[in-house]
């Protein structure tokens, strides 16, 4: 094989090689993303799933709402809905009794939620 020949197969090679590389590469970024969405996702349905356990039997006892209270600052940006972040807040703020009026709109964010999630 002449040294022209060689050089042009060796520079196929090279070009097949990096878009082969580039490929890949694309690839695993998708499979990556994928892989964060759904952890994000799977962490957001088990903070809504913490946020609400205690709302389930209809009401909140102190012991439950010093709970909330305490994950108020991990829920904030951490993909909660909104509404349910502002409820979450405002129970951590409410002292040692949870007002009827919270717990009623706790428990509508949360079925809100758990709709949206199915």
């Amino acid at each position: 094989m002449g040294k022209v020949k060689f050089r042009k197969v060796a520079s196929v090679f090279a070009i097949t090689s990096v878009a082969l590389l580039s490929a890949g590469c694309s690839v695993v970024e998708d499979t990556a993303s994928r892989a964060s969405d759904q952890l994000t996702d799977a962490a957001s349905k088990e903070l809504v799933r913490q946020a609400c356990a205690p709302i389930q039997d209809g009401t909140i006892n102190s012991s439950e709402l010093r709970v909330l209270s305490s994950i108020v600052g991990s829920v904030e940006g951490g993909g909660l809905p909104e509404d349910m972040v502002n409820v979450l807040n405002e129970l951590a703020d409410s002292g040692d009794k949870a007002p009827a009026a919270l717990q009623d709109r706790l428990k509508t964010s949360c079925d809100n939620a758990t709709a949206q999630s199915n």
